[in-house]
């Protein structure tokens, strides 16, 4: 057993690297959010606490999350449910702390089998590792009643095809965001680009008109492979969730992208990644033509680049093929209710109240930027038309217009079993060594040596 915990904790640890989805620092509007709980609390840990407006005989429901923000949004909802549930309030007490080190704690709770929450955010890294020692419960009866209003692919995800077990904040559409300030100075149109070999010859010309590179890679994390692997239909572990990096598709995707880097079409992000403080600089002062980064990255522009307020245009995906579906789905958090919950029934209701309801499909587009799961919302001129809203305020194109024209069949990944031993790998070696450490090995030699040193205990 000391051996299962000490090799689930590792695989954690090692993806420290970066965060996944709704991961990064405290903005002020963070800081907004944590104001409207009722009152917060330190502790030795650096674990903090919100809590929802206190009702007398209401049930006690705890619930841990790794983003600062997310504290806002669970006590608003909490107090939403107790406006709409009179006979059936709840006290919640929303705990956060730093993402690693919370969900280090989370897995070691779990494995012990006590100190658990009722519920908890995990991050769709290590959502892998919970899912697959049957930590968390399924939460079928309580979805399926939504089932014809949302994108199913974000909850499906987070389980297998018999059971659920995790609800999403968000859609995370993958878009290219373009900085129309350099894209017109080269004159190129981004609604021009189709394929990523429009993309590749876009970015020459981009590079000789402006001296800019169009795009950027991480090697502390895995968004932009990712994307280019899911396009051709291939996942980082197969269906039975066994690590599976080492395919011809995933070769071809790195030689594409080795290619964008010779060529000086593509750098790799100052930082690693993108949610570094150099990374942010960088972007904010135009060092790069675009990104390709899922919808909830449009508050990473609001809070940490406003000198490109109105410069920025939101356009589709490139695709290997014309005619392919221009989406696919990255990032994100799964939300669950522990198997070690006293309060099975009211945790599960208000887990779907708080991530399924159009009260907080609203909340989490108008305050946190998220793209919603509820389909009807896309068409709501209130939420895609309003002029208030600081994210259409930003962006020089409306996100909705792409949601709406790529629908609901939108491929994500396959997070089951091995994904976070696999994840772990790809951004603490794989990634940094395919393009800055090792380029000059072949990317089969490469992802054959890397797939050896996945450890994953089945």
């Amino acid at each position: 057993m000391k051996k299962k915990i000490l090799s689930s904790i590792l695989c954690v640890m090692l993806a420290a690297s970066m965060l996944i989805g709704c991961g990064g620092g405290s903005s002020d509007e963070d800081k907004k959010e944590d104001a409207k709980t009722e009152e917060e609390g330190g502790s030795e840990d650096g674990m903090t606490e919100g809590k929802n407006t206190f009702v007398d005989g209401g049930t006690e429901l705890s619930l841990w999350t790794f983003q600062e923000l997310h504290v806002g949004f669970y006590t608003t909802m909490a107090d939403l449910w107790n406006e709409e549930n009179p006979d059936n309030p709840i006290n919640l007490t929303v705990t956060t702390g730093e993402s690693h080190s919370l969900q280090s704690k989370l897995l070691v709770a779990c494995q012990a089998g006590e100190g658990t929450p009722d519920i908890a955010d995990i991050e769709v890294g290590y959502y892998g590792s919970f899912l697959k020692d049957g930590y968390l419960l399924p939460l079928n009866d309580v979805v399926e009643p939504y089932e014809d209003e949302i994108v199913m692919s974000r909850v499906k995800m987070y389980g297998n095809e018999e059971d659920w077990y995790g609800v999403d904040f968000h859609l995370g559409a993958s878009v290219c965001y373009y900085n129309m300030d350099i894209m017109n100075e080269a004159g190129v149109d981004p609604a021009e680009i189709v394929t990523w070999d429009d993309y590749m010859e876009a970015g020459k010309t981009v590079l000789e008109k402006t001296g800019k590179p169009m795009c950027a890679v991480e090697t502390a994390d895995l968004f932009l492979p990712q994307l280019m692997m899911l396009e051709k239909g291939v996942q980082y572990v197969d269906d039975s969730g066994k690590p599976e990096i080492n395919t011809k598709e995933h070769a071809e995707v790195i030689e594409f992208i080795r290619e964008m880097i010779e060529a000086g079409v593509c750098e790799v992000a100052p930082g690693g990644g993108f949610h570094t403080e150099e990374w942010y600089g960088h972007l904010n002062g135009g060092g790069v033509a675009s990104l390709a980064m899922p919808l909830w990255y449009m508050g990473r522009f609001t809070d940490y680049c406003p000198d490109l307020n109105g410069k920025m245009a939101i356009y589709e995906i490139p695709v290997w093929n014309e005619g392919d579906t221009r989406e696919v789905l990255q990032g994100g958090t799964g939300t669950s209710v522990l198997k070690f919950t006293e309060k099975e029934e009211l945790a599960k209701d208000f887990l779907a109240f708080a991530k399924l309801s159009e009260e907080g499909n609203k909340y989490e587009w108008n305050e946190l930027g998220f793209d919603p799961i509820r389909v009807s919302l896309w068409d709501d001129p209130e939420i895609t038309e309003n002029k208030d809203n600081k994210f259409l305020q930003y962006f020089a194109t409306n996100p909705f217009d792409i949601i709406k024209k790529n629908g609901t069949d939108l491929t994500a990944p396959n997070i089951a079993g091995g994904y976070s031993a696999t994840y772990s790998v790809l951004v603490s070696t794989t990634y940094a060594n395919a393009f800055e450490m090792d380029t000059e090995t072949p990317a089969a030699d490469l992802l054959e040596s890397e797939q050896a040193t996945i450890i994953y205990d089945e």
